[in-house]
């Protein structure tokens, strides 16, 4: 009995990467309606799935699509539009920052709401430059 060797084409490689990036996506989907969902209801989700499951799998799955992509020679250009997100962001950051701090008062909340998206824009600023 001879055994066959298993040659794999780069279209099956290319097929997987892109099956990893969707999978990607609906992580990042996921992962996101689960952190508002938390934080429009605490405990609702945190009781019964761990969020270090979910951060695990991101990361793996990131680590595979860097591994391919690398094999196969991906690349890809800069993305040149990612100051039209960024109002929406504030504001999603600041209305979950701010339900938060529900138990403070209304200018305590404010304040360190406004504080910690300004850290967040500096942050946001040393890594695109």
């Amino acid at each position: 009995m001879q055994l066959k060797k298993i040659t794999i084409d780069k279209n099956v490689f290319l097929l997987i990467y892109k099956l990893a990036y969707d999978l990607l996506l609906l992580l990042l989907v996921t992962f996101s309606a689960i952190l508002v969902a938390e934080g429009l209801l605490p405990g609702l989700i945190s009781s019964k799935i761990s969020f270090s499951k979910i951060t695990i799998a991101l990361i793996l799955v990131l680590a595979a699509i860097a591994y391919l992509g690398k094999n196969l020679n991906i690349s890809y250009s800069p993305m040149t539009n990612r100051k039209k997100v960024l109002p929406a962001l504030v504001l999603f950051s600041f209305l979950l920052i701010g339900n938060s701090l529900l138990k403070f008062t209304f200018w305590e909340n404010i304040i360190i709401t406004i504080t910690t998206l300004f850290i967040f824009f500096l942050i946001y600023e040393l890594i695109v430059e």
